[in-house]
């Protein structure tokens, strides 16, 4: 009853100990969830690239020597060091006391020149952990159904010809599977008790793995006995798996598959090095399967694929069942013992420290033939390590491959916080060294947008007042330019006054194209200023473009009068100006009475004189002649004097004609605003001239200073994301060492 109790015990204990592991497994899923999802949307994960060393690449091993003590006791989490803190003698890849599971090795060869993961972007590097971790993810899902399987699975595995099937047939002592002297098993082929079919020995050819059930006929189809050979070694069909239901001939310790405690399945597979798709469905299914029965030829020792077979199924079993073999046909077997135990050491250190156990060396054809001693040790231990000790071979590898994992998690958020932590030390360097430049670029700009304005002020300004001021001018004195057409004379008054219309016109116009002018060579001076300063701008060398309007060729500050000039006339009012009556005729006689006055005065201080004198002697006349004689005198005198006065006047009929008109086109132009209209008109050409060069410096400047300010914003967007992801993977490695200690806290002890 007591023995019973402490069996119920110990079934207890171990079902604890597979729910904490399962716990614990789940906790380390979705931390991997957590990191590939913060690696794509985030932060790409910062992976260590350590140099490659002069001496050539070593083959990293994920076991490490330190780890030469029992999986009950697992080692403690060392820190994890950085890229830097690796002596350039041991520096290369990855070192295996580094990463494990996690390491990406994408080397070419094993040339020490060969780096292909230093040529990578950072992106690509995050794209391959990305893909790793989904992986990693799929291993522990298999690791969980592997612990809720109550059953054990046993993969026998090795290089082609080393007697894997013949092995399986002497474990269950039944000849089920074909032996031949060439590779014949070509899919994996699982034996297992016949009880778990009803009691009936029968052999199901599973297409899909997945999809089998025993129950339904459907997914499965029988084989003959006599069919098997045909089969396994060719396998047309494609099967994934043979599912071969026997009743075992038990040892003298008992039957293997059914042995009371566990049900257990021996799975027989292809040769490692038979081809890439074989060998790789085999280190896929080595996962799924609790305890590793690896074959060697005593013949061979330990081939390339089986080491590399044994590197990578330590990442979770620290423990495998080693068999050397067709012993029998060896003549020193002392030495080939030592060999195969060398290569075991460097290989699976822990399998090593147990080789007594776990390592045998053997003969399956004298088991077969009639029995062997070393044979039935083998056998014994196998049991006893698959059913008694079930922690090592069933809860062991999901603790290994969880520490592993955690290990190397702790690892690269270490190198993530030293990642972050030297991206935030740069960055800030960066905005520092750039904060001078960034101010000064601001007082730049400010600057070139004040005087790049003073310029187009000052300019349109400088064109409104000197138009203002010259057409003012050149209106006040218009009678000058008609001063300068020649008189032909009295009968040619009327061409003279169109003559002198036309000329009075074209002083007009002539003045205006030399307001025109001088605009141009305000816009000029503005544009050369400004191009200068384009010129300081681009010699910051931050924007090459420079002020440029028009082809290659052209000058930037040049500008003509045409490009400026007036559309249409100058003035509506000189367009319809005619000649008019009045234009000869001065009906203000202050201008022209002044010199009649004067000869006026002159005939009357002289007539009044000889009246006053000659009164008397008049008066004697007028008695001697008559009134009628004196009156005629006087109207004659009248007469004379009216006449010299027309006279005088159609003498200064030109004057007359080169007056009105000035006045009248003077009048005409004033009504208008002619002085004020150029003035804003020149002024507005010039403005549409200078502001697109004032306005493109500004822009220039404005650009440089978004640049700049785009390049802080990034720097301290990716400073925040640094500082995130510091404080990220810093709690992360919390997590990871947390979760470790746990994990390692499960031991075999009671």
């Amino acid at each position: 009853m007591s023995t019973l109790n402490s069996g119920e015990f110990q079934e207890r204990l171990f079902a604890d100990k597979c729910r904490r592991m399962h716990t614990h497994l789940l906790g380390t899923r979705s931390l991997l969830r957590d990191i590939g999802e913060y690696n794509r949307t985030k932060w790409p994960v910062h992976y260590p690239l350590a140099r490659v060393a002069h001496n050539g690449l070593k083959r990293s091993s994920s076991v490490r020597s330190s780890e030469a003590t029992m999986v009950d006791t697992p080692q403690a989490l060392r820190r994890a060091q950085t890229t830097d803190e690796i002596p350039d003698s041991e520096a290369r890849l990855l070192d295996g006391s580094d990463l494990s599971v996690l390491k990406l090795d994408l080397r070419l060869s094993y040339h020490a020149e060969s780096d292909v993961m230093g040529s990578l972007e950072e992106s690509s590097i995050a794209r391959l952990l990305d893909e790793r971790l989904a992986q990693c993810e799929g291993h522990i899902d298999k690791l969980l159904a592997r612990i809720a399987d109550k059953s054990s699975k046993i993969l026998v595995t090795g290089d082609l010809n080393a007697g894997k099937s013949t092995l399986v047939n002497a474990l269950v002592r039944r000849d089920i599977l074909p032996r031949d002297q060439q590779p014949c098993t070509m899919l994996f082929c699982e034996v297992v008790d016949a009880s778990l079919n009803a009691g009936v020995e029968e052999i199901h050819a599973v297409p899909s793995i997945a999809a089998y059930d025993r129950n339904d006929a459907s997914s499965f189809v029988r084989v003959r006995s006599e069919d098997l050979e045909d089969v396994v070694m060719e396998n047309d069909e494609h099967f994934q798996q043979l599912k071969i239901y026997t009743n075992e001939r038990p040892s003298e310790h008992g039957s293997l598959l059914h042995n009371g405690v566990v049900d257990v399945a021996l799975i027989d597979s292809p040769g490692l090095n038979r081809d890439s798709l074989k060998t790789t469905q085999l280190f896929a299914r080595q996962e799924e399967i609790d305890v590793v029965v690896f074959v060697v030829n005593a013949e061979n020792h330990f081939t390339l694929s089986g080491q590399d077979f044994l590197l990578n199924a330590g990442n979770e079993k620290a423990h495998i069942f080693i068999v050397v073999n067709r012993f029998d046909a060896i003549r020193r077997r002392d030495r080939c013992e030592r060999m195969v135990l060398d290569q075991i050491r460097d290989l699976s250190p822990l399998t090593y420290a147990e080789r007594s156990d776990l390592v045998h060396f053997v003969s399956a054809h004298e088991q077969l033939a009639g029995g062997s001693a070393a044979f039935a040790r083998m056998e014994h231990c196998l049991r006893s390590f698959t059913l008694e000790q079930r922690f090592k071979s069933k809860l062991a590898p999901a603790q290994r491959y969880t520490s592993n994992v955690l290990h190397d998690v702790c690892f690269l958020a270490a190198e993530n916080v030293g990642a972050a932590t030297r991206r935030i030390q740069e960055i800030n360097s960066v905005l520092r060294d750039n904060m001078p430049r960034y101010e000064a670029l601001l007082e730049q700009r400010t600057d070139a947008s004040q005087w790049a304005e003073h310029v187009l002020d000052s300019g349109c300004a400088e064109v409104r007042r000197h138009t203002a001021a010259h057409l003012a001018t050149t209106q006040l004195h218009l009678q000058d330019a008609a001063d300068k057409v020649a008189y032909g004379g009295l009968l040619a008054l009327w061409t003279y006054a169109e003559n002198v219309l036309l000329a009075i016109v074209r002083h007009v116009e002539h003045e205006v194209a030399e307001c025109d002018r001088f605009a141009c060579f305000t816009i000029q001076h503005a544009r050369a200023e400004l191009a200068e300063l384009e010129a300081q701008r681009c010699s910051l060398g931050e924007l090459s473009d420079s002020l440029h309007v028009g082809s290659e060729s052209d000058d930037v500050t040049s500008v003509t009068a045409s490009q400026i000039a007036s559309i249409g006339t100058i003035s509506n009012a000189l367009d319809t100006a005619q000649l008019e009556l009045s234009d000869f005729i001065d009906l203000d006689l202050s201008r022209n009475w002044g010199t009649l006055t004067s000869l006026s005065a002159s005939l009357g201080l002289f007539a009044s004189k000889s009246v006053a004198a000659n009164a008397f002697s008049l008066l004697r006349l007028s008695s001697s002649v008559g009134t009628t004689t004196a009156r005629r005198m006087v109207a004659t005198a009248a007469v004379l004097i009216g006449a010299g006065s027309v006279f005088y006047i159609v003498s200064d009929m030109d004057a007359t004609v080169r007056r009105k008109l000035a006045q009248r086109v003077a009048l005409m132009l004033d009504a208008e605003g002619f002085v004020e209209h150029h003035a804003e008109r020149l002024t507005t050409e010039a403005s549409r001239a200078i502001r697109p060069f004032a306005w493109h410096l500004q822009h220039n400047f404005q650009r440089m200073v978004e640049a700049e300010e785009h390049k802080r914003a990034d720097h301290l967007h990716r400073r925040r994301a640094a500082q995130d992801s510091q404080i990220y993977f810093d709690e992360l490695r919390a997590k990871a060492q947390e979760l470790a200690l746990a994990v390692q806290s499960i031991t075999a002890d009671l």
